[in-house]
């Protein structure tokens, strides 16, 4: 039996990206955002119960930042895999989520894959990533708030100069993609938006670019959709109370209904934007829903081993460990299900994920 309502809650801070003034993001590299598909609501709230009994949580609402959050995560994450109920994760390394949006707006605005395939694009998201570009990807963030001509031009200036430095391959790469960015921009052959993602406005009729965790959800509801042959008609998406983005997603996810009703619908890896029907969505304040914090928790723990796994002088505790691994056991790409890792395969070798890499005779870079 597929579940009907599916209950969706974030960690590591969801706002703005291009309101950062540093690239810690005020320790909180990484966001989360976790989704659990439910069909016996009262059975997860009844396990909820028994687990804070269990692991002593006292009384009052469950959040990811308890103290006993990876032992109460792995018995959860039993429970939900013994009941084959759905869990969709999508993980994200903010510095990498910016490098993303430098290659696909800044680099290849206005240009198909087909000119710049998502391998090209991936090597030179994960290269802006993993190198010292902090200023690069802090002067993208402040043209997004200038919003001129000129400061992309002083931008994509910046960023030759920085590759020039640089002996790697990909930065050759991305050198080539800079001159042609450079060319449309001083040619007058794309529009200032080619440039820059596309903005959206809050409640309070505030600009914000990058939301990850606008993103995040639209992967999951195309995930959604993958895992459900028979399509979204007659299921609600519970999101946790959005006071500032709330009309950002419910649009967004219109939009996504639209073009798949047009037929515009995007393609991806393990999801399916081509949706087949549409789910209701209704927020929720947390505070009063055991299945919203059950999601929170699963986010909190995937967020907590992302970040500390990252960091030079944190120390990753054992237990954070299992339970993320725990987690990593419920994905089924195939079918949607599990944790979706938005990192650099340098961020996930720190993880201890495994990283697919092609055999020699398929790699087309390979030197030997």
């Amino acid at each position: 039996m597929k579940p009907s309502t599916y209950f969706i809650d974030e960690s590591g801070h969801s706002g703005d990206l291009a309101s950062a003034k540093a690239l810690d993001f005020a320790n909180q590299p990484v966001f989360a955002l976790a989704c659990i598909g439910v069909v016996d609501e009262q059975g997860l709230a009844d396990e909820m119960e028994r687990l804070r009994i269990l692991h002593r949580c006292g009384p009052g609402e469950l959040k990811s930042d308890m103290a006993r959050l990876p032992q109460f995560v792995t018995d959860l994450v039993a429970y939900l895999g013994a009941c084959d109920c759905p869990v969709f994760i999508e993980l994200v390394d903010k510095r990498f989520f910016i490098a993303i949006h430098i290659v696909n707006h800044l680099l290849c605005g206005g240009i198909g894959l087909d000119h710049v395939p998502m391998p090209v694009r991936n090597a030179v998201a994960e290269f802006l990533t993993d190198e010292p570009s902090d200023q690069i990807l802090l002067d993208y963030i402040a043209a997004c708030r200038v919003h001129s001509i000129d400061a992309i031009r002083t931008l994509l200036n910046a960023l030759w100069t920085w590759l020039d430095a640089s002996d790697e391959d990909v930065a050759r790469i991305a050198q080539f993609l800079t001159m042609e960015a450079r060319d449309r921009l001083n040619l007058g052959e794309s529009k200032l938006e080619d440039f820059l993602p596309l903005a959206d406005r809050t409640e309070t009729d505030r600009m914000v670019w990058m939301l990850p965790n606008l993103t995040c959800l639209t992967n999951i509801y195309a995930r959604i959709n993958l895992s459900r042959p028979d399509g979204l008609d007659g299921i609600t998406l519970v999101h946790d109370e959005q006071l500032q983005y709330g009309r950002i997603l419910a649009d967004t996810k219109a939009l996504m209904e639209e073009l798949a009703r047009q037929g515009n619908a995007p393609s991806a890896l393990f999801a399916d934007y081509d949706l087949s029907g549409a789910a209701a969505l209704r927020f929720v304040a947390s505070t009063s829903d055991i299945h919203l914090q059950a999601s929170d928790l699963l986010a909190g723990c995937a967020m907590r081993f992302a970040r500390d796994a990252m960091a030079k002088r944190r120390k990753l505790s054992p237990k954070l460990r299992d339970a993320f691994f725990a987690l990593l056991g419920l994905t089924e790409e195939t079918q949607g299900r599990g944790i979706n890792l938005v990192f650099t395969d340098t961020a996930l070798e720190k993880m201890g994920v495994p990283v697919f890499r092609l055999p020699p005779w398929l790699d087309l870079d390979h030197d030997g």
